[in-house]
C-alpha cells in the first residue's frame, strides 16, 4: 500500500463496529454467558416481564429480579446461575477496562440497511448494574445515567444512507421523555421520525415482551428485506460495548482530511521535535515526585527535550512510576497530559500514585465516558469551588524560598554529578597511556622495587606493550648473553643486515685467524729476542707502519751500528728535534757565505774583530790612510782576503766578516753537539757533504731508536745487542710478512669481527675458550643476527629502559624484570594522570564519604521540595488570570460551573469539553482514560502536550493511533514480552492485503517502535527474592534485568517459589482437586499474612470460574477485597504480594492426558506465561497435577507449553535447593583487568566476600556465617556501566537501602594505597553502624 488512506481504511475495517459481527449492530443469538432475555423472568417474581421495562422508565432505582435460590422452581435457580455468571463477566470487564457495559436493550431493531447489511440490535440502551442483596438479585439503575440511542446502530444507519446525522440531534438527551411506557414510545417515535426510517408496528405499543428468537445469519439474510427496519418487543440484559464507535468517527476524519503518504510522514508531521529545548535536560527543571532510576530518568530527559519515544518496561521495572513522574513534570510546567491504557488496573495504579502526591484534584480518571460523568463533573465543580482555598494556600507558602531551596539542591546535585562524572571519566580514560588509571591502581604497587621512568614513561602505552614485552623478553636474553663484559661479542659488528652466510663467513674468519697465529708462532718464535706470545701478532699489526718504517730506516750496517749505540741510551735522553735543529743550523752556516777555516778556533774571535775594524776603516779617507800607514796591522786580514779570493774593499771585507761570524757560530754549535756522547761528528775542517752524511746517519739511527721506543714491549722482542744486522733485518722481514698477510685479510675479517675481537682472537692464549667461541659460532651468529635486528627495530628509549633494568637488577629473571618494568611504568603514569586529573586524588580524602552522603541527601530533599512546587504550580495554573466583573464577582469558570452543577439536561462530557476546553484543562491538566473513552471525550486535535500509553503491547495499533494524534508528543510504554492485543467481546477482521509492516504488525507498542527510538527500563523492583524473576529474566529478557533481593528475605532462606503437586483430574475443563488446594492455600496465607494481597491465577477461564464460585462459599474469604481471581489472559498490570497458581491441566478420569493447554498453546502463549509468573512481590505458589512425563514431544514444539514445563522444573529445583542462578556477564566494553572485585573476593576472618547474580546493583556481597551482611559498592563494572553519577551514588544505594542492605563504598585508589587493612576496617565499620 502506497498511501496512508488505504492503510487507514484497513484500520477502520478492523474496528468492525459497523459490520454485522458487532453485537451492538447484529445479534443473531443470545450469548448465554453475557446475556439474558428479560422474557425469561416472566412471572418468576410475580410480575410479567414488561414490568421490568416499566420500572426502568420509572423513578425507582432498584428493581428486584429473582431470589438467589428457590427450592420450588428450577428455572429460578438456573437463571440465578446465569445472573451470577453475567455479574462475574461484568465485574471482569470493569476490572479490565473500567467500562460499564451492562445494559438492558429495548426495543430491538431488525432488518436490512439500504446497503444490504443485516441489523438486529437494541434501539435504546438502559444503563444498569446487577446487584445481589439479601439473597435477591436486583437491577439497579446507574445514578445520573439516562437511557440513550444505540450509537453503533445510528452510525451504521448513517453510513448505509450516506448521510451523517446532525451532531446536535445525536447529542439529544432522552431525559425529558415520558416515564410512562406508552409515552416513552411516543416520544421515541417523535424523535426518530424525521431521522430514521423505522416501522413502529402495533405490537411495539403493546406492554409486553416477546422471547428473543435465536436464528442463523443465513435465516436473516433470507427473511429480511433491504431498507425495511422494524421495531421488535425484545429486551435483553447483557453486555454491549459502546466505545469503538467514536474511534470509527476518528478514522472517518483521518481518511477525509489526511493527505500524508505514509505513517512515517504522518508521525513526522505530528511528532517531529519543533522545540528548542536546550535547557530541557538540566537538573533544575526536572520535577519528579517519585524516586527514579537512570533508565527512567533518561526517558524523562528525552521527552522533556520535545521528543517522542517507546519505553520497553519488563515486569516490575517501574513503568507506572515513570509515567507518574512524567505526568507530574509536564503538569508542573503548565502542560496537558493524557495517559491511555486499555487496562483499568494500569490507570488505577497511576491515579493512586499521583493522588498520593497531592495531584488527584488536578487529574481526571475516566474509565467509562458515560458512567464516570458524574464523578468527573463533581471534580470539576470541586476545583472551581476550591479557587479561594488554592489562593490562600499559595499565599501561605514562601514560594521564593521554596524555589531557592530547590535550586540549591539542584546545584548540589549538579556539582556532585560533575565531580563523580569527572572521576569516572578520569578513572576510565585510556587516551593518555592506553589503559585507565583504574587498571594501574589495581595492578601496581607504589612500594615495589623498580626504576625511575620519569624520562621514559611517555614512550610506553599500556595497550601497545605486547610487542614491546615480547621484544623485552628476547632482548634481555640476548643482552645478558652478549652485552656483558665477559662476552666475546660485547664489541662486535652489526649483524642485523646479514643473512645465513654470516655463519660461514665468520667461521672462515676464525680459521684464517687461527692460521695466522700458527704461522706467526712457527716463523718468529726462534728469531725473537724473547719468548713468543700471541699478543705480539696483533701488536705487530697495529705497529705495522712503524715496523715497516724501522726496517726502511735501518737500511745498512752503519745505521744499525749507530742504532745499537743509541739503543744503549734511554730514549728520554735523546732529542731528535734538537739534533735536527743543530744540524740545520750548521748546514745553513756551511751553505751561506761559507765558513772561514783558515785560522784556528782560538783565533776566530780576534780575527773577526780585526775584520770588522778593517771594514770600518774603509768607510773614511782617514781610515784608509791609516791602513796604508800601518800595513802590518792589517796583514792578517789581507792574507785571509787573498786566501778566500777576495779584494781589499769594503764589500769583500764584509763577506770575510760573514764567514768569520759563521765560523764562530759553527764552533759554538759544534761544541754543543760533541757534548752528547752518542753524537760523533767529522773532524774540522769539514765540508757540507761530510757534515750532512754524518748528520743523516745520526738522524736515521735516532729515528729508528724512537721507533723502537714507540713499539713499546715489541722492542724487547725485536732487538738484542747481540743481534747482528742481518738477524735484525730478517726478523723485521718475518714480522712484516705476517703483517702484510693480516692486512690483506683484515677487511674481510672486519665484515664479521671488530678490531677488538680480532685482537682478542689473535692475542688470546686460552685455546679452550677460543675453541668454545668457535664451536658456538653457528648458534651465536644466528642469535646475534636476531639480536641486532631487534636492536635496530626498537626505540632508543626502549633499549635504555631494558638495559637500565638489567644493569640495576642483573640477577633478576625476565618475569621479575617485566614486573618491575610494569610496576615502574604504571607508577609513573599514575603520577602523570593524577597531576592531569586532580579529582583522582580527592576520591581518597576524608571528604568523599560526606560527598556521597550529601549527594544522596540532595536528591532526596529535591524530591520532597518538588512535590510542594508541583502542587503550588498546579494551584497557580487554576488560579491564574481570573476575571471578575464590576461587582467583584468571579466570571472565570462561571458558565462551566453552571453546566457541571446542573441536575437536568446534563451535557455529555464530549460536549462540555468542546465548549469549555480551555477552562477544563486549566482546572484538570491530567487525564487518564482508555483509548475508546479518550476518543469519546476529546476531539481529534492535538489537545495534549503529551500522550502516554501504558500496557501498549495489549493495545491494537488501530485503537491507539487516533489517541496518539491527540498529542504533540507521545510516549508508548509496554512490554513486548507480555500479552499481545485482544478484545473482550469483538472479533477483529483481518485485512486481505496484509503484506506490509503497517498492516502486519498488530500491537501499538511493536508498530510505534518501528518509527520512534526505544528506551529500556532495566531495574526490577517487584520481587523480594531473585528466583521470582530469574526465570523470566533468563528466558524473556536475555538476562538484562537488574535484580536485587531483600537482604532479610535472602537471609531467611525463603526462595519465593513453592510447588505443590496434587493428583487432580481434568474434567469439564476444570480441576476440582487443584481448586480445593487453592482454597487451602488461601486460608493458610490469610492467617499468616492478614494484610497482604493475594492473587489466584488460572490457566483457563473455567478453572477461574470454579475457584471464584468456591471462594464465594468460604466465610472469611468471600468478602476479602485483597483476594483476586484471574486467568492468564487478564492478569497483566496486576501485582500481588502472593500468587497462587492453578495450572489445571492433568489426566482425564480415564487416565489419559488429552488437554491441549488452551490459551497457553495459542500464539503468544509464552507471553501469557511470562505475565502470570511475574505478578508476585513475595511468593509464587504453583499448584499442579502435571508430571514431567505428561509433556509429550509434540507439546515441546509449542513455546508456551515448552516454557511451562521448564518453569515447573525450575520451581522444583529452587524448592529442592538445586537451582543455581547465573552470575551476570561482564559489562560490554569492560576489561576484566580493571576489576577491583576480583581482588576483593575471598575470606577475611569470619567474613567472606563473594560475587552474586545482582552485580548490576552491587559489586560484591559480604557474608558472615553464610548470611548476607552488606553490599560492597566499588568503582568497578557497576560504576562503569552506570549512565550517570546519580545512578551509581544515589539510585543504587537508595535501592539497596530500601532492600535492607548495609553499604560499604570502596575505591580502587584506596586499594592501591592501603590494600592490607582496607576491607576488614570497612566491614567492622558497617557492622558497628548496622548494629549487627
Amino acid at each position: 500500500m502506497s498511501k496512508l488512506k488505504d492503510v487507514l481504511r484497513v484500520y477502520l475495517n478492523r474496528l468492525v463496529d459497523l459490520s454485522s459481527n458487532n453485537r451492538s449492530i447484529f445479534l443473531p443469538k443470545i450469548i448465554s454467558s453475557q446475556m439474558i432475555d428479560l422474557k425469561d423472568f416472566h412471572f418468576l417474581n410475580n410480575h410479567a416481564s414488561f414490568f421490568y421495562i416499566t420500572e426502568l422508565l420509572g423513578r425507582k432505582r432498584n428493581i428486584p429480579l429473582i431470589q438467589v435460590l428457590d427450592s420450588r422452581d428450577q428455572n429460578v435457580n438456573q437463571l440465578s446461575v446465569r445472573l451470577k455468571r453475567l455479574k462475574q463477566q461484568v465485574n471482569f470487564t470493569i476490572e479490565e477496562t473500567g467500562e460499564k457495559s451492562l445494559f438492558v436493550g429495548w426495543p430491538f431493531v431488525e432488518g436490512k440497511f439500504l446497503n444490504g447489511q443485516l441489523t438486529r440490535c437494541p434501539l435504546v440502551f438502559f444503563p444498569v448494574e446487577l446487584i445481589l442483596y439479601n439473597k435477591t438479585w436486583y437491577l439497579r439503575k446507574s445514578v445520573g445515567e439516562l437511557p440513550f440511542l444505540n450509537p453503533s446502530f445510528l452510525l451504521a444507519y448513517s453510513q448505509a444512507v450516506g448521510k451523517p446525522f446532525d451532531s446536535e440531534w445525536l447529542e439529544a438527551s432522552l431525559e425529558d421523555f415520558s416515564k410512562d411506557p406508552m409515552g416513552f414510545r411516543t416520544d421515541l417515535y417523535q424523535l426518530l421520525k424525521n431521522q430514521v426510517e423505522l416501522n413502529f408496528s402495533r405490537e411495539i405499543y403493546q406492554d409486553q415482551l416477546d422471547f428473543f428468537p435465536d436464528n442463523s445469519r443465513d435465516y436473516f439474510e433470507e427473511t429480511f428485506d433491504v431498507g425495511l427496519l422494524k421495531l421488535k418487543p425484545y429486551a435483553i440484559l447483557g453486555q454491549f460495548s459502546q466505545k469503538s464507535s467514536f474511534l470509527m468517527d476518528d478514522y472517518e476524519q483521518l481518511i477525509n482530511h489526511s493527505d500524508h503518504e505514509s505513517l512515517e510522514a504522518l508521525f513526522s508531521d505530528y511528532f517531529a521535535n519543533k522545540t528548542d529545548n536546550s535547557q530541557a535536560s538540566t537538573e533544575n527543571n526536572l520535577y519528579n515526585t517519585f524516586p527514579i532510576d537512570s533508565s527512567q530518568e533518561s526517558v524523562i530527559h528525552y521527552t522533556k527535550s520535545g521528543n517522542s519515544c517507546v519505553v520497553q518496561g519488563p515486569p516490575g521495572t517501574g513503568k507506572s512510576q515513570l509515567i507518574c513522574n512524567m505526568l507530574a513534570d509536564f503538569a508542573s510546567r503548565g502542560k496537558k497530559v493524557l495517559v491511555v491504557s486499555q487496562k483499568r488496573a494500569a490507570l488505577d495504579v497511576v491515579y493512586q500514585r499521583i493522588s498520593s502526591q497531592g495531584m488527584s484534584n488536578f487529574t481526571a480518571l475516566v474509565h467509562d465516558y458515560r458512567g464516570d460523568r458524574k464523578e468527573l463533573y463533581k471534580k470539576i465543580n470541586h476545583q472551581i469551588s476550591s479557587l479561594e482555598n488554592y489562593q490562600a494556600l499559595n499565599r501561605s507558602i514562601d514560594a521564593i524560598q521554596l524555589e531557592r531551596n530547590f535550586s540549591q539542591m539542584c546545584r548540589n546535585i549538579e556539582r556532585f554529578s560533575d565531580f563523580f562524572d569527572a572521576y569516572k571519566e578520569a578513572l576510565y580514560e585510556t587516551s593518555d597511556c592506553g589503559a585507565p588509571v583504574k587498571e594501574l591502581y589495581l595492578t601496581s604497587d607504589y612500594r615495589s622495587v623498580g626504576i625511575d621512568m620519569t624520562q621514559f614513561y611517555r614512550c610506553f602505552r599500556l595497550d601497545e606493550l605486547d610487542g614491546f614485552l615480547n621484544d623485552f623478553e628476547q632482548y634481555q636474553y640476548y643482552y645478558k648473553k652478549f652485552q656483558v663484559s665477559a662476552s666475546f661479542w660485547l664489541h662486535r659488528v652489526d649483524f642485523s643486515v646479514m643473512g645465513p652466510e654470516a655463519i660461514n663467513g665468520a667461521s672462515a674468519t676464525f680459521q684464517e685467524l687461527f692460521s695466522v697465529k700458527i704461522t706467526a708462532k712457527n716463523d718468529l718464535n726462534s728469531m725473537l729476542a724473547d719468548t713468543f706470545e700471541y699478543g705480539l701478532i696483533y701488536q705487530s699489526f697495529q705497529q705495522k707502519e712503524r715496523i715497516d718504517a724501522l726496517s726502511l730506516t735501518i737500511s745498512d750496517q752503519e745505521v744499525y751500528e749507530k742504532f745499537k749505540v743509541l739503543m744503549s741510551h734511554d730514549a728520554g735522553t735523546l732529542d731528535l728535534l734538537w739534533l735536527e735543529n743543530k744540524v740545520d743550523m750548521i748546514s745553513k752556516l756551511l751553505m751561506d757565505q761559507g765558513v772561514e777555516w783558515g785560522i784556528s778556533d782560538q783565533e776566530v774571535e780576534e780575527t773577526l774583530q780585526h775584520a770588522v775594524h778593517s771594514s770600518k776603516q774603509l768607510e773614511s779617507w782617514y781610515g784608509k790612510l791609516s791602513m796604508n800607514v800601518n800595513p802590518k796591522k792589517f796583514a792578517l786580514i789581507r792574507s785571509l782576503l787573498e786566501k778566500n779570493g777576495l779584494k781589499n774593499n769594503k764589500e769583500d771585507i764584509a763577506i770575510l766578516v760573514q764567514r768569520l761570524e759563521n765560523r764562530m757560530n759553527l764552533n759554538h754549535q759544534y761544541a754543543l753537539l760533541v757534548q752528547k756522547n752518542w753524537i760523533k761528528l767529522p773532524e774540522k775542517p769539514f765540508t757540507l757533504e761530510q757534515f750532512e752524511e754524518a748528520a743523516a746517519l745520526h738522524i736515521k739511527a735516532l729515528n729508528a731508536r724512537f721507533i723502537m721506543n714507540e713499539l713499546g714491549v715489541l722492542a724487547s722482542y725485536f732487538y738484542k745487542p747481540q743481534f747482528s744486522f742481518d738477524h735484525f733485518q730478517h726478523l723485521l722481514e718475518g714480522v712484516s710478512v705476517i703483517n702484510d698477510w693480516v692486512e690483506d685479510h683484515f677487511s674481510t675479517w672486519r665484515e664479521y669481527l671488530t678490531e677488538i675481537q680480532i685482537k682478542h682472537l689473535l692475542s688470546s692464549e686460552d685455546e679452550e675458550k677460543l675453541n668454545g667461541i668457535q664451536s658456538n659460532l653457528p648458534k651465536d651468529i644466528d642469535e646475534l643476527t636476531r639480536f641486532d635486528k631487534l636492536r635496530h627495530s626498537m626505540l632508543e628509549e626502549e633499549k635504555k629502559v631494558i638495559e637500565k633494568l638489567i644493569d640495576e637488577y642483573p640477577d633478576s629473571d625476565y618475569e621479575a624484570l617485566k614486573n618491575m618494568f610494569l610496576s615502574s611504568l604504571k607508577i609513573s603514569w599514575i603520577s602523570h594522570l593524577e597531576a592531569k586529573y586532580p579529582v583522582l586524588k580527592e576520591i581518597y580524602g576524608p571528604q568523599i564519604k560526606s560527598n556521597i552522603s550529601d549527594f544522596e541527601n540532595s536528591v532526596e530533599e529535591k524530591l520532597k521540595i518538588a512535590r510542594f512546587i508541583i502542587e503550588m504550580r498546579l494551584r497557580e495554573g487554576v488560579c491564574a488570570d481570573l476575571e471578575y466583573n464590576r461587582l467583584n464577582n468571579l466570571i472565570s469558570y462561571r458558565e462551566l460551573a453552571h453546566q457541571v452543577g446542573k441536575k437536568r439536561q446534563i451535557w455529555s462530557v464530549k460536549k462540555l469539553i468542546d465548549h469549555y476546553k480551555e477552562d477544563i484543562f486549566r482546572l484538570i491538566p491530567c487525564w487518564l482514560a482508555s483509548p475508546e473513552t479518550a476518543s469519546a471525550l476529546f476531539p481529534l486535535e492535538q489537545y495534549f502536550d503529551l500522550v502516554i500509553f501504558d500496557e501498549a503491547s495489549q493495545c491494537y495499533f488501530e485503537r491507539g493511533l487516533p489517541l496518539m494524534l491527540r498529542g504533540k508528543q507521545v510516549v508508548i510504554a509496554g512490554d513486548g514480552q507480555q500479552l499481545k492485543p485482544y478484545d473482550l467481546y469483538q472479533t477483529r477482521i483481518q485485512s486481505e492485503e496484509e503484506e506490509t509492516m503497517e498492516v502486519e504488525i498488530d500491537a501499538l507498542l511493536d508498530m510505534v517502535a518501528q518509527y520512534f527510538p526505544t528506551f529500556h527500563l532495566q531495574t526490577h523492583y517487584r520481587s523480594a527474592t531473585l528466583p521470582l524473576i530469574d526465570f523470566s529474566n533468563k528466558h524473556f529478557y536475555e538476562g538484562k534485568l537488574h535484580m536485587l533481593p531483600d537482604r532479610k528475605v535472602l537471609n531467611s532462606g525463603e526462595s519465593g517459589l513453592k510447588l505443590i503437586r496434587v493428583e487432580g483430574v481434568w474434567e469439564n475443563q476444570t480441576n476440582k482437586l487443584e481448586a480445593e488446594q487453592v482454597i487451602l492455600q488461601l486460608q493458610s496465607l490469610r492467617m499468616k499474612y492478614p494484610m497482604d494481597s493475594i492473587g489466584v491465577i488460572t490457566f483457563n477461564y473455567y478453572q477461574m470460574i470454579l475457584i471464584s464460585s468456591m471462594l464465594e462459599t468460604e466465610e472469611g474469604l468471600s468478602q476479602d477485597e485483597n483476594i483476586k481471581v484471574k486467568n492468564i489472559e487478564n492478569v497483566q498490570g496486576d501485582e500481588f504480594d502472593h500468587v497462587v497458581f492453578s495450572v489445571g491441566y492433568s489426566r482425564n478420569p480415564e487416565g489419559k492426558f488429552t488437554a491441549n493447554f488452551g490459551l497457553l498453546s495459542r500464539k503468544g502463549g509464552e507471553n501469557r506465561l511470562n505475565v502470570a509468573i511475574t505478578r508476585a512481590r513475595k511468593q509464587n505458589i504453583l499448584i499442579s497435577s502435571l508430571k514431567v512425563s505428561d509433556f509429550k514431544e509434540r507439546h515441546m514444539k509449542n513455546p508456551g507449553i515448552r516454557l511451562l514445563k521448564a518453569y515447573l522444573i525450575f520451581v522444583d529445583e529452587v524448592q529442592q535447593g538445586n537451582a543455581t542462578l547465573e552470575l551476570r556477564p561482564d559489562a560490554p566494553g569492560y576489561d576484566r583487568n580493571w576489576s577491583f572485585r576480583d581482588r576483593l573476593i575471598g575470606s577475611y576472618g569470619s567474613h567472606e566476600v563473594v560475587e552474586n547474580p545482582y552485580s548490576a546493583v552491587m559489586d560484591l556481597e559480604v557474608k558472615e556465617k553464610d548470611k548476607a551482611v552488606a553490599a560492597i559498592l566499588t568503582d568497578d563494572q557497576r560504576f562503569f556501566s552506570s549512565r550517570t553519577a546519580k545512578e551509581a551514588f544515589v539510585y543504587h544505594p537508595r535501592l539497596l537501602t530500601s532492600r535492607n542492605w548495609n553499604i560499604v563504598f570502596l575505591f580502587s585508589r584506596q586499594y592501591w594505597l592501603d590494600k592490607e587493612d582496607l576491607l576488614q576496617t570497612r566491614i567492622a565499620q558497617v557492622k558497628t553502624q548496622s548494629g549487627e
